[in-house]
């Protein structure tokens, strides 16, 4: 399989946890106790996502962060402390999903890249792990984790067939028929090449979803397919009604 970098955009806004001030990724969501005397140490929102990738053996990955969101890199530093190496790409900034995967094309062109959202957390835990493995032994484009929801508006929808061959991406629709929504990806440099020609084309494609531009690679012939995982679960932290009370472990 080859070597998958990991891509954690965390330049956004948050503008649905106002009044917060602070970056949600950072957001102490749960407690591990741990050590001699037992102590509770918080685990923030974005560490999720790197034991996520983790588990997939993911050893490196970049942090896109805008003048707002510094603090992610005083906290997370260049990774040490949580087993990968990390460095920052900055967006000035929040001008889209799209646009800050463009951002490390430079970075990513030649390698595999493995997409976590730092503001979210996914069941099973080995998600990333089966969905690399698929991309790399299907060769595909593009490779997406595909988990159940009731409420498919707030995100992207995706129809697929029973083989997992992806037919249609959506973003945010007002109403729909599907129940499954992309919450993780994976794809190969053919995937990378793709969204950079098309956003030097069109770039007012740049503020828009990445899921349109899985869409959009679906249209242009490039090979999507899906992992469905019917027992899993996604959970979104930019979301306040998410937000109902502490975990402890």
């Amino acid at each position: 399989m080859p070597e998958f970098i990991g891509l954690l955009p965390a330049a956004g806004m948050g503008s649905r946890l106002a009044p917060f001030s602070y970056p949600k990724e950072l957001m102490p969501i749960a407690f591990r106790v741990k050590g001699e005397d037992k102590g509770a140490h918080p685990r923030l929102a974005i560490e999720f996502s790197i034991e996520a990738l983790k588990a997939a053996t993911v050893k490196k990955a970049i942090v896109v962060i805008s003048d707002r969101k510094v603090e992610i890199m005083r906290c997370l530093g260049n990774g040490a402390r949580h087993g990968m190496d990390l460095c920052y790409i900055h967006q000035e900034s929040a001008e889209g999903l799209a646009d800050a995967v463009d951002r490390c094309y430079e970075w990513t062109k030649d390698n595999h890249v493995c997409l976590a959202l730092p503001d979210t957390i996914i069941n099973p835990g080995d998600a990333f792990k089966q969905v690399c493995e698929s991309c790399s032994q299907l060769d595909s484009d593009v490779q997406l984790g595909v988990f159940p929801t009731d409420t498919p508006e707030r995100f992207g929808p995706v129809r697929h067939d029973a083989a997992g061959q992806v037919i249609e991406v959506i973003d945010k629709p007002a109403r729909t028929d599907l129940r499954g929504i992309w919450g993780i990806a994976a794809w190969s440099p053919r995937f990378s090449k793709f969204v950079h020609e098309t956003l030097a084309a069109r770039p007012e494609m740049k503020s828009l979803s990445i899921g349109l531009l899985f869409n959009e690679a679906i249209t242009a012939g490039l090979k999507v397919r899906a992992n469905f995982f019917e027992s899993g679960s996604y959970l979104d932290l930019g979301d306040p009604s998410n937000i109902g009370s502490l975990i402890f472990e």
